[in-house]
């Protein structure tokens, strides 16, 4: 999928093996991508915010990280309008329909249950991406 646009994918996650699973995905979808990982929300906040950060077209939001949840990290960004174009997308490995219907509030709408199958993450990837740069 070669899509001559370079998309900009951010992971927040508080598993860093998360990130070289990401990273090996993208690589193989043969796509051109800058990729950031960050262990925690107040990282990514803190990223971009920075005075002309490059920031993410899509990023992938675990639900349950110590500290402050990928809902309320999500919750922070849609408190700024320098950051709707960001999707944030839940990446997690458990979502009850309660989390959904209060993401859904926020302006969330993708949920994606942690794939255990490389397959399985490279298809979810290509299909959010794809939707993404049409």
């Amino acid at each position: 999928m070669n899509t001559n646009k370079i998309i900009r994918i951010a992971l927040v996650d508080d598993d860093p093996d998360e990130e070289a699973f990401f990273q090996i995905a993208l690589d193989f979808l043969g796509i051109d991508y800058e990729f950031k990982f960050f262990l925690n929300a107040f990282d990514f906040i803190s990223s971009i915010e920075k005075e002309n950060a490059l920031l993410p077209d899509i990023v992938f939001v675990d639900m349950k990280m110590p500290q402050i949840s990928g809902q309320e990290m999500v919750r922070q960004l849609r408190t700024n309008n320098a950051f709707d174009a960001i999707q944030a997308i839940i990446y997690t490995a458990h979502i009850s329909e309660r989390e959904k219907e209060i993401m859904g509030t926020l302006g969330i709408f993708d949920f994606f249950i942690k794939p255990t199958e490389f397959a399985d993450l490279t298809s979810m990837l290509q299909g959010i991406i794809k939707n993404r740069i049409q």
